[in-house]
């Protein structure tokens, strides 16, 4: 890690301070901020400070002086550049920095730099100056309102800001960049992610979000950058430190530019940490890289837990230093009168001395110590699960892993030739650091009795689903083992071998019942053996899909018998009926469904397993028929059409109690009296009922003959009482006579006869529907 000149690079924590930063915008001209505050340092030369523009608020400016105070703020004092007045830039955070003044106008050289328009309230300082080294560099953090916790504006508005370098007569460069890039740093560039809003960015620079009692008054900032330059010693410079508003003047934003940090820099390179750590027993020689001047001095120090250093060696040409033990280390270099320059690196090394050797357990299925190996998994046991090392390769003997010849080729599946067999891992480190471990093969010999799986099955599926991981509880039965894993396989060897391996959800077809598989048992220990697990299967209660319950006969208040409609039954079901008895069939006195649940046992390996199956019987109801009919047709050819109303399913018959029903409710009847009968099929009882056929004469012939002399019904015999009357009338509707059941008409009207013609007659029932027809007067 780089460390600049009168710079500690810590970062400190934002909360637990209550005071807030100090400014001056008065008390020192623009020269002196720059000469005195922000370089001080006798390695910058011809330091001539040629141009500042400042907001102008009556006495106070937008450039100045920053002193921390005994903040929580990381710097100790510096040059600070605001786009608003200056005293609006000390905390608390509760208020919006949100200035203007009059005539404060854009930047040309930051616009046409950066590649943008519309600046404005431009803040800035330039200064000539010649380094005496060819580095020249700086510490600065930016920071603004338009910082937004949670709000989307974060990824869209900025204000700008740049470190315009450039030689004398040249072209400027922009050195307030990312880290690594060309990206200029600002709120949109440098920020972490935005829910709703926008994906982090650059998020690693991005400080904090400030709260109400923050030691700035902006709502965010970075952490400490380095603005850093190529430059040649001895040559003159010019810089332009600027900041602005973009679009509008809402929002401020500041720079702060660390005091005394800009300066030349000394450079260790990057730290020896991480990926990058030395190797356990290694020597390092750390070097000062050259900067194009010429020293007079090195010193070179261990930075102590404290923080105090101890003095290693100096010398005017002690450019290297040798170590061999992790710490921090610091080299300070004097390039003469009030110049020096530093950098610290820190250096961690790689210890393997928490590797120790380890063993392998493997189930053995003859006791003759052999057995089949994965060696890849003892790997992460064999490094303590660190990341930071890795397994590469495993050997026969610890002389082929350290010089990574002849790797054993079948780590996955290693047969050991003999019991107890030591082989050796190639451990490596993330920085390329090797060392060995070595890996005793060790087999477990256990002899356990096979268990049984069972599974309860239905006759309409051809295959039994199985959940393996349902064995885990038999298995703790039967070894006495807790808190290990079980991978089943479809034979002994593919369990010592570990392949083809068997999904926890299998599906078995009932043929092949039996069907053992087997499960390799293992904890932290290793393989604990290799169990049996036999697949078994019951067949649920078969239901007899055909079964229907009797009706119930819903005007009888009769009760019915329920069975729970098995296919077979024997003595190893028990029932239990929703209603609470538990009989194989019950009596029912109402409509309903009926639930019953049906268990079954049966004996497997001496150990009961049940299966159940629960049976749906709904009790319909059903009732004698309440009869009603017509008739239609004309004499010697009726057609009798009976109806049946109720909650039955019925069959019909005519004159015959016992037989000859039929399912139509059609008959053709003779005149006469005649019983229709219709039958509940559910067996709720027989509904009948008398009528009467009527039949009459198509004509008469009242000549006194004998023969057809009057008109009358026929076929009412004992029924008359059914009929209450017979009335005739004329083709014109005139009523000419009223007669019984069994009267007659002969003819005549008040005595006097009737011409031959066509008459109506008119039959009215008790019961029944009126029948009208009509006959022929002959004389």
């Amino acid at each position: 890690m780089k460390r600049f000149l009168f710079f500690a690079f810590t970062l400190f924590s934002f909360t637990g301070f209550s005071q807030y930063i100090k400014v001056d915008s008065n008390s020192y001209t623009p020269q002196e901020l720059i000469e005195d505050i922000l370089i001080n340092s006798g390695c910058i030369e011809n330091i001539l400070v040629t141009n500042s523009v400042s907001g102008s608020f009556n006495t106070e400016k937008s450039i100045g002086y920053f002193n921390k105070n005994n903040s929580n703020f990381p710097f100790e004092d510096g040059v600070v550049m605001s786009t608003g007045r200056l005293s609006n830039v000390p905390g608390p955070n509760n208020n919006l920095s949100d200035d203007d003044a009059n005539g404060w106008g854009a930047d040309q050289d930051l616009e046409q730099v950066l590649g943008i328009s519309n600046t404005l309230n431009a803040t800035s300082i330039e200064f000539d100056f010649t380094p005496n080294a060819n580095t020249i560099q700086f510490q600065y953090i930016f920071a603004s309102e338009e910082y937004q916790e949670g709000d989307d504006s974060t990824c869209q508005y900025s204000d700008v800001f740049g470190f315009l370098i450039k030689p004398i007569g040249g072209t400027y460069t922009n050195i307030a960049v990312v880290p690594g890039t060309t990206t200029p740093v600002k709120v949109t560039t440098v920020h972490p992610e935005i829910p709703g809003g926008c994906d982090a960015e650059n998020e690693q620079y991005f400080s904090s979000f400030n709260n109400n009692n923050h030691s700035i008054n902006f709502n965010g900032q970075t952490k400490p950058l380095v603005a850093q330059a190529s430059v040649n010693a001895g040559s003159t410079y010019h810089i332009k430190l600027v900041i602005a508003d973009d679009y509008n003047y809402r929002y401020d934003s500041a720079v702060f530019l660390e005091g005394s940090s800009f300066n030349i820099g000394a450079d260790l390179g990057d730290d020896l940490t991480g990926e990058n750590a030395l190797c356990e027993n290694e020597t390092h020689t750390l070097s000062v890289s050259d900067n194009g001047n010429t020293p007079t001095n090195y010193e070179w120090f261990l930075v102590n837990n404290d923080n105090s250093e101890t003095l290693l060696t100096s010398g005017t040409t002690t450019t290297d230093y040798t170590i061999n033990t992790a710490g921090t280390y610091k080299v300070v270099v004097t390039y003469g009168a009030n110049c020096t320059a530093e950098d610290s690196i820190e250096v961690e090394y790689f210890s393997f001395s928490n590797l120790v050797d380890g063993f392998l357990y493997e189930c053995d299925t003859n006791n003759d110590g052999l057995s089949i190996f994965n060696l890849n998994n003892a790997s992460q046991d064999l490094i303590n699960n660190n990341p930071n090392f890795t397994v590469t390769n495993y050997f026969l003997t610890e002389t082929e892993a350290l010089s990574n010849q002849n790797p054993i080729s079948n780590a996955d599946s290693f047969s050991n030739t003999n019991p107890s067999q030591k082989i050796y891992a190639r451990v490596v480190s993330i920085s390329g650091c090797v060392t060995t471990v070595g890996l005793t093969l060790e087999t477990t010999y256990t002899s356990y009795t096979a268990i049984s799986l069972v599974n309860c099955y239905s006759i309409a599926n051809s295959f039994i689903p199985f959940n393996l991981a349902n064995a885990y509880s038999l298995i703790e039965t039967e070894t006495g083992l807790s808190s290990f894993s079980v991978t089943y396989y479809a034979n002994e060897g593919d369990a010592l071998a570990e392949t083809n391996s068997l999904s926890n959800n299998i599906e078995v077809s009932i043929e092949d019942l039996p069907l053992s598989v087997f499960g390799k048992i293992e904890n932290s220990a290793g393989c604990q053996g290799i169990i049996e697990v036999v697949l078994q299967g019951i067949q649920e209660p078969e239901l007899n899909p055909s079964y229907q319950a009797p009706y119930l006969c819903v005007e009888e208040n009769n009760t019915v018998t329920i069975e729970a409609g098995l296919k077979e039954s024997n003595s190893t079901f028990t029932f239990e009926w929703n209603t609470g008895e538990t009989t194989p069939s019950i009596n029912v006195d109402s409509l309903g469904t009926y639930q019953v649940n049906i268990t079954k046992t049966e004996v497997v390996n001496g150990e009961e397993y049940t299966c159940s199956t629960t049976n749906s019987i709904e009790v319909f109801g059903s009732e004698k028929a309440s009869i009603s009919y017509k008739i239609e047709g004309t004499f010697d050819d009726y057609t009798l059409i009976i109806s049946a109303e109720g909650d039955g399913d019925y069959i019909y018959s005519l004159d015959n109690q016992f037989n000859n029903y039929q399912e139509s409710p059609i008959f053709s009847v003779e005149a006469g009296s005649h019983i229709i009968y219709v039958k509940d099929i559910n067996g709720c009882g027989i509904a009948m009922k008398e009528i009467i056929v009527l039949g009459y004469p198509k004509f008469f012939t009242p000549n006194q003959d004998g023969i057809n002399d009057t008109w009358r019904l026929i076929g009412t015999n004992n029924l008359n009482k059914q009929i209450k009357a017979v009335y005739i009338f004329d083709r014109f509707g005139k009523l000419l006579k009223s007669i019984s059941s069994v009267g007659y008409w002969d003819g005549t009207f008040h005595g006097k006869q009737m011409p031959s013609s066509e008459y109506w007659f008119l039959v009215t029932f008790k019961d029944a529907e009126d029948f009208k027809g009509h006959f022929t007067l002959k004389r």
